[in-house]
């Protein structure tokens, strides 16, 4: 999986997490159930957004908003 990796402080993610509502969160959490069905595993890799596949996409999407703090 492709993935910018850095360390960011506790701050920083508080900061991150600020950006939204907790229930905005939960919406952009919730509409990966719905976006992974756009998965097509017969797409090119220059059909995908970024070279990407959805499913690579959504786990780190939800990955990220599962690492920030409570």
């Amino acid at each position: 999986m492709q993935t910018n990796v850095r360390d960011y402080s506790y701050d920083q993610l508080q900061t991150i997490k600020g950006f939204f509502t907790e229930s905005e969160w939960e919406t952009i959490y919730a509409s990966m159930d719905d976006y992974i069905h756009y998965q097509n595993d017969d797409a090119s890799e220059d059909e995908l957004i970024g070279g990407i596949s959805v499913e690579d996409r959504v786990d780190s999407i939800v990955n990220k908003i599962r690492s920030l703090p409570d």
